[in-house]
């Protein structure tokens, strides 16, 4: 009772911590998630060929956003959820695998992550991919190491969900694989082990087959655009930032690492087979992520959420076999990682909702707005309904889905010059364009050739509006110096009657 007492506990104080965010605005991907999930259900998995993602997160937020709405509040609830999720589940994996010290670790560890804690409050699937991926590693322990048959189909499942939740994935199922291997070559029973993990992972790739035509096409047509290729340092980086920061790292890696040296070195037993195992599955996974991105893959610190949870657990069972030193260890990270700060402001992802605010009142129905294709989505989200859109490769005809299709080709092909006097035609006089453009980037991420040619082309449309005789520039919104992620710039315009002077406005950025 006490210990169910102080996870209830422990969860109330984490729903207050991380809810505090629930209501910051959403950024770019979250309102691509939003334009796919508010289509019916069954369309979800036929659009998803326009993007690069696989269907499960989708469907289950359509299912959400129907019960419970699609304001940031309602939707990022549902991550917020899973994120919470993830501590009772990892209180049992840790304790029902090493014990209830080592679960204990487990759970606070997993309650302090910072990445468990950002995206705990993103309408995106990464704190559902954290729940499934600490399941499927708990489940694949207890079924292989442990030689719990009951565990077979449940880790099968798991492992299935997560790769119909993200494409990283599959890269965590190789991980799986070789630390099936690990399992086989350290067992005394290895043809039933062996069968065993032929029906599980046989299973999931059997009900994983018919979304493959799916995913060939999304890695030919689609796919991440904004990603640079990772090198040694940024692997380093991105790794040591699950954790939080180097200092927790080094607290870590010293105390917890002695912890599992002592494990490994006595005679193979299941303990030492466990870890040996779990420690293979992100170590495979990263080698098998930074391959992939040399053939045109992604790699994106995000998308390491599914080695959080087996190096979460490497690290509770380190500790767990230390004494005072794993106390102290374990005090210095809930110090410098606990999420007791203050939330930011609303807008600290992205300032496109106040954008929206800003020219909401002057735009009616009509009126016509250009944009970047991946801002579209969260443009009709919060704009008044009634708008036609456009990006600088032409009209868009549902503007609930960014269309990733070929989309490099497409903008190269486009010619701005030609296009946007057309757009201009189709404002009724009185009527206003707005037109949104990307914000100068600061980091290399945003620094790949496909970003650099979105930004051009929206440049060129701005340059030909700011030069049309027809226009008249009324506002320009720039993004607070605090916005994180893909910072936008509104231009707003106004269509002149017939006969009414022409000034050509030369303000904002050209």
């Amino acid at each position: 009772m006490r210990d169910l007492a102080a996870l209830g506990a422990l969860l109330v104080i984490l729903g207050l911590l991380w809810g505090r965010a629930r209501h910051t605005w959403y950024w770019l991907d979250e309102g691509i998630a939003l334009g796919i999930s508010s289509h019916p259900i069954t369309d979800i998995p036929e659009l998803l060929r326009q993007d690069s993602s696989p269907p499960l997160y989708y469907m289950a937020l359509h299912l959400w956003t129907a019960l419970f709405g699609a304001s940031e509040g309602q939707t990022h609830l549902l991550s917020l959820l899973f994120a919470l999720a993830t501590v009772p589940a990892s209180l049992w994996a840790g304790w029902s695998l090493f014990g209830r010290r080592t679960g204990w670790v487990f759970a606070l560890l997993t309650a302090v992550n910072p990445f468990i804690a950002a995206y705990a409050n993103e309408t995106r699937m990464y704190s559902l991919v954290v729940l499934l991926a600490l399941l499927a590693t708990a489940t694949f322990l207890h079924a292989f190491v442990h030689r719990c048959r009951a565990h077979v189909p449940i880790f099968a499942l798991c492992l299935l969900l997560l790769m119909y939740s993200h494409n990283w994935g599959l890269l965590f199922g190789l991980g799986m694989v070789a630390a099936s291997a690990v399992c086989l070559a350290l067992s005394s029973e290895r043809r039933p082990l062996l069968v065993d993990m032929a029906l599980a992972f046989g299973a999931a790739a059997l009900l994983y087959a018919p979304w493959v035509p799916t995913l060939l096409f999304q890695r030919a047509h689609t796919g991440l655009l904004s990603s640079l290729g990772p090198t040694l340092a940024s692997v380093r980086e991105d790794v040591s930032r699950l954790f939080g920061n180097p200092e927790v790292v080094a607290v870590l890696g010293v105390v917890a690492g002695w912890g599992l040296f002592g494990v490994v070195r006595r005679p193979w037993d299941r303990r030492a087979v466990a870890v040996l195992a779990t420690a293979t599955v992100p170590v495979v996974t990263i080698v098998a992520g930074w391959y992939a991105s040399g053939l045109g893959g992604a790699w994106v610190f995000r998308y390491l959420a599914v080695i959080v949870p087996p190096m979460l657990l490497l690290v509770a069972v380190g500790l767990g076999k230390e004494g005072r030193a794993a106390l102290a260890a374990l005090a210095v990270v809930i110090f410098l990682t606990a999420p007791i700060g203050e939330k930011g402001p609303p807008h600290e992802k992205s300032n496109l909702r106040g954008i929206a605010e800003s020219v909401s009142s002057r735009l009616h129905t009509g009126d016509f707005v250009i944009s970047p294709a991946g801002e579209v989505p969260l443009l009709a989200h919060y704009l008044p309904k009634g708008l036609a859109f456009a990006t600088p490769t032409g009209a868009v005809r549902d503007v609930h889905i960014a269309d990733w299709r070929d989309i490099t080709t497409r903008l190269r092909r486009s010619e701005p010059g030609l296009s946007t006097p057309r757009a201009i035609d189709m404002v009724p006089p009185g009527g206003h364009l707005l037109i949104v453009c990307p914000s100068p980037p600061e980091t290399a991420l945003y620094q790949t050739g496909f970003v650099r040619l979105n930004r051009l082309r929206c440049d060129e449309v701005l340059r030909v509006a700011l030069a049309d005789i027809r226009l008249r520039l009324e506002m320009v919104v720039t993004p607070p110096p605090n916005v994180k992620n893909t910072p936008v710039e509104g231009h707003l315009f106004t269509r002149q009657h017939d006969g009414d002077d022409a000034v050509v406005q030369t303000e904002g950025r050209p």
